[in-house]
């Protein structure tokens, strides 16, 4: 039998994008010696039709399998989720209890702008338009700051956003969200202040539901939406490991305590 490794974490990407988004995470991770997987979501292909025939249940049934496979090959399993990712890990997370030892939630997209939430959203999906509206362009320059990190999102991800699968997100937002208090894992959530999508103000929403007893929050001055690739993507990077080691080393502390006591 396979000894299993001490840690590992699952880093998931966000819709239409893919896991080279994470790429300065997942290394991170690797370097302090986390088994880490990062599976590519239903759907997303390179394909715009394909996705748009995907569902959140498609999503999040790869998800799933990516945590049992993970969970056969090491002692703790984190997770690390960007946009949409975060969203699906929080479902993990609702049902996974004790298999799922901690989370990080980059850029969740729980209070999304008014303009998106009240207007672009409800009036294609409720109206003709949405037989009419297959797709949209991405907005580059506002989902990442830097020139470089904006060229790399552009190379690594679809360059627009089907109508469908925006639907299917906010269907998996409102599952989520009937839930949520059956999060307890400790959560660490970052987010960036120029977020043209979400408002950072949903991590406070976010905070107040779950039953979680362990909750950092960390908002970024220098970036935008896609926060891995922005400005304060080593910032990022960093505040992922120390969360996680710590969660660790303070169980490890725990557990010698209570053998010695």
């Amino acid at each position: 039998m396979m000894q299993k490794i001490s840690k590992g974490c699952l880093v998931v990407h966000g819709l239409t994008g893919s896991p080279a988004n994470l790429m300065p995470v997942t290394e991170a991770l690797q370097k302090a010696g986390y088994l880490v997987s990062a599976p590519l979501l239903a759907g997303h292909d390179g394909v715009l039709k394909t996705l748009s025939a995907t569902t959140w249940r498609d999503w999040y049934a790869g998800i799933v399998r990516a945590h049992d496979a993970l969970s056969h090959q090491v002692e703790k399993v984190f997770y690390a989720g960007l946009s949409m990712g975060s969203l699906l890990g929080l479902k993990l997370a609702e049902e996974m209890e004790n298999r799922l030892d901690g989370l990080a939630l980059l850029g969740a997209p729980w209070k999304l702008r008014p303009i998106f939430k009240y207007c672009v959203i409800p009036g294609i999906r409720y109206t003709p338009l949405r037989w009419i509206i297959r797709s949209t362009a991405k907005n580059f320059e506002a989902s990442v700051l830097s020139p470089s990190g904006r060229e790399f999102y552009r190379e690594h991800s679809l360059q627009r956003m089907p109508g469908p699968a925006v639907f299917q997100m906010m269907d998996l937002l409102a599952a989520v969200k009937k839930n949520l208090a059956k999060v307890e894992q400790p959560l660490l959530m970052i987010h960036g202040v120029k977020d043209h999508l979400a408002d950072p103000k949903g991590m406070l929403e976010i905070r107040r539901s779950v039953s979680s007893k362990e909750v950092e929050m960390l908002v970024l001055e220098n970036s935008a939406h896609v926060l891995t690739l922005d400005y304060d993507k080593e910032i990022v990077a960093k505040r992922v490991v120390d969360f996680f080691d710590r969660l660790l080393s303070d169980r490890l502390l725990s557990a010698s305590a209570a053998q010695t006591g």
